[in-house]
């Protein structure tokens, strides 16, 4: 260990410690006089400390940063600073998103004596707030005992981790400075990331439950989410995806997780507004494997899409659902890398058929003269047959694609310049995407309009379909693009799709952009952000009140904000694109592309004018709020 020749180590310099060997590299949040001391820590271990404007914004930017580093952590004070970040640490709870939020507190002394203090009720209680946090933190802990301080915070931690949600700790401002004993560190575990052992029984009586389902079921699918899945999971969800052989589709929050060139990918689910051949192949589906997915009334087509428990296997971050039967203590990449040893077993075991004597599956299956087959052997069928087919056309992708494919050279297939219109723009901007992209969308027109694009390999995609707080990828913008430059690959794009009225709830948080990247290493953080202008909120006009003074906004010149909030020149660009032909102009521009500095774009479209899925859902919300 790191402090193994020392004889003491201060408390908040542990915490920061092991924040940092947990692969964290930033701190976020804003500063306080009950958290001032701690801050003096990061640091001097090594942290870098990232200032936001407030801790909303702190918050949302503590979530960016965990959806691209697996794991983030946050820095409030308690009362004022905690409960503003507590809208963005619900949203990582909804989504989760695994954030360490670091509470300061008065001294212990006050806590006890019942002061009248600031940033409290006046009514000294100091843990009405504690209250509040824990419905939104899987854990919290508060710190009140030396002896006990280690194992707290290592459990908050790892907790935070295996649940992938927000965890609280909360430090009185007196004990930051306080000595551990570095000899009674020695004998603690080492952590890490990594999972618990499942319980072997309930472990072994899942696997039995769920494949046998699998080997009865006639039409399987598998439908891929979004929570939990990205971090500790993702090797493990690509292994067993690439053993399956019946469809795989990925869900509205689990665009980017499925690597779209799969065989078996066969496009997006998002109940009745999706594609007429993704709903043929979901329809009579009979087995629906959902892995890391939340049945939402935004990702269902109002819930259009729902997909019955006794039709499905549910496989979560830390218990698996076999049609209503709930496993346990049971994590989601051991079931994964369980459910593909399995398959992969099958496979070798299966029946080897010589493929020259079969011109297609479609033969091979149709060959059977032998009266009824057994849904086993069914499946075993539809499996040779696939492999056949795929070993005699390794060019064919069996299932139908929602999206069409982006290969080669970038088409730009505008005959005339026009109006930009959504439809057009989403279904358009693939072929400006890169891989690596970290694609950000804000709540509304961009969440929905990005379904009809084709995200390109290894990129990341973020957006809150459930919790769907307005402004929220302002602040993950930062954080997702402070992330990247704490990894191996810090030339990755940072890509943020935004509105007018989204941009103006926390647009504050592009200064922290802007302070961060004046620094020489900052010049590695590539963010480009369109501001999609059309004079207000567009999903409350559809939803309710088109014409109303309530859902208009004060016009903005976007162009002039970088330099109002302390931009050098020379340091960034902005654009003002009003047709096709002038974004397709932008898009071929290398140092566009490239996108060494600070890009933001004025995307001008018209106030009525939105992606057609999401016209028919502000419909349907509508319908059921009346």
């Amino acid at each position: 260990m790191m402090f193994s020749n020392r004889e003491t180590i201060d408390l908040f310099e542990y915490l920061c410690t092991q924040i940092k060997k947990i692969g964290i590299q930033s701190v976020h949040g804003v500063p306080g006089d009950f958290n001032l001391v701690a801050l003096d820590y990061v640091e001097k271990c090594g942290l870098t400390w990232v200032g936001n404007c407030n801790e909303l914004n702190a918050g949302y930017a503590a979530d960016g940063y965990a959806r691209i580093n697996g794991m983030s952590a946050l820095m409030t004070v308690m009362g004022v600073g905690e409960l503003s970040a507590l809208n963005a640490i619900a949203g990582a709870f909804a989504e989760y998103v695994p954030v360490i939020h670091i509470v300061g507190k008065p001294s212990r002394q006050a806590q006890k004596n019942r002061l009248c203090v600031h940033h409290s009720l006046g009514n000294g209680d100091f843990n009405v707030f504690d209250e509040m946090s824990r419905r939104v933190s899987c854990l919290t802990v508060n710190i009140e005992n030396v002896e006990t301080a280690p194992s707290l915070i290592d459990e908050a931690i790892q907790t935070c981790w295996i649940q992938s949600r927000p965890v609280t700790i909360y430090i009185p401002c007196d004990m930051f400075r306080i000595p551990i004993r570095c000899e009674k560190l020695h004998i603690r575990p080492v952590f890490g990331r990594h999972m618990p052992p499942d319980d072997v029984r309930a472990h072994e009586q899942l696997i039995d439950t769920a494949m046998r389902e699998i080997q009865q079921a006639t039409n399987p699918v598998i439908l891929v989410g979004g929570y939990g899945i990205q971090h500790g999971a993702k090797a493990d969800l690509d292994e067993f995806l690439a053993q399956v052989d019946f469809p795989v589709f990925a869900a509205g929050s689990g665009l980017g997780i499925v690597d779209s060139s799969l065989p078996r990918f066969a496009g997006l689910y998002v109940g009745s507004w999706s594609d007429e051949r993704v709903l043929s192949m979901m329809k009579p589906a009979d087995l629906v494997i959902c892995i890391g997915n939340i049945q939402s009334d935004l990702t269902t087509s109002g819930f259009s899409g729902v997909i019955d428990h006794t039709r499905s296997i549910e496989i979560q971050r830390t218990k698996t659902t076999v049609k209503g039967r709930v496993f346990d203590y049971v994590h989601v990449n051991s079931v994964l890398r369980a459910f593909a040893a399995k398959l992969r077993t099958s496979s070798t075991e299966s029946v080897c058929v010589d493929a020259s004597q079969h011109n297609s599956a479609h033969s091979f299956v149709g060959n059977n003269t032998q009266g009824p087959i057994s849904s086993v052997e069914k499946i075993s069928l539809f499996k040779s047959g696939l492999q056949i087919l795929t070993s005699l056309q390794k060019s064919v992708n069996p299932f139908p694609y929602l999206w069409p494919k982006v290969t080669g050279e970038m088409e730009y297939l505008s005959e005339k310049s026009t109006s930009i219109t959504h439809d057009w723009f989403w279904t358009s901007l693939g072929k400006w995407l890169k891989a690596g992209d970290i694609i950000l969308t804000e709540t509304g027109t961009a969440s929905f309009g990005i379904w009809n694009t084709t995200l390109p390999p290894d990129s990341i995609f973020i957006a809150q379909y459930l919790w769907s707080s307005i402004g929220y990828t302002v602040g993950a913008c930062e954080g997702a693009a402070q992330a990247v430059r704490d990894s191996a690959n810090p030339t990755r794009r940072t890509i943020l799709f935004i509105g007018d009225g989204s941009l103006q709830c926390g647009c504050q948080e592009l200064s922290t952009i802007i302070r961060q990247g004046l620094t020489p290493i900052m010049l590695l953080t590539l963010s480009v952000s369109f501001v999609i202008c059309n004079n207000g909120y567009t999903v409350e006009r559809l939803i309710h009140g088109e014409k109303q003074i309530y859902n208009d906004i004060q016009p903005w010149d976007h162009r002039l904000l970088p330099a109002v909030f302390g931009a050098a020149p020379g340091t960034y660009q902005t654009h003002r694109v009003e047709s096709t032909a002038d974004l397709e102009a932008l898009w071929r521009s290398a140092s566009f592309t490239n996108c060494s500095f600070l890009q933001l774009i004025e995307l001008c479209v018209a106030q009525e004018d939105a992606p057609s899925n999401l016209v028919a859902l502000a419909r349907s919300l509508h319908e059921r709020n009346a």
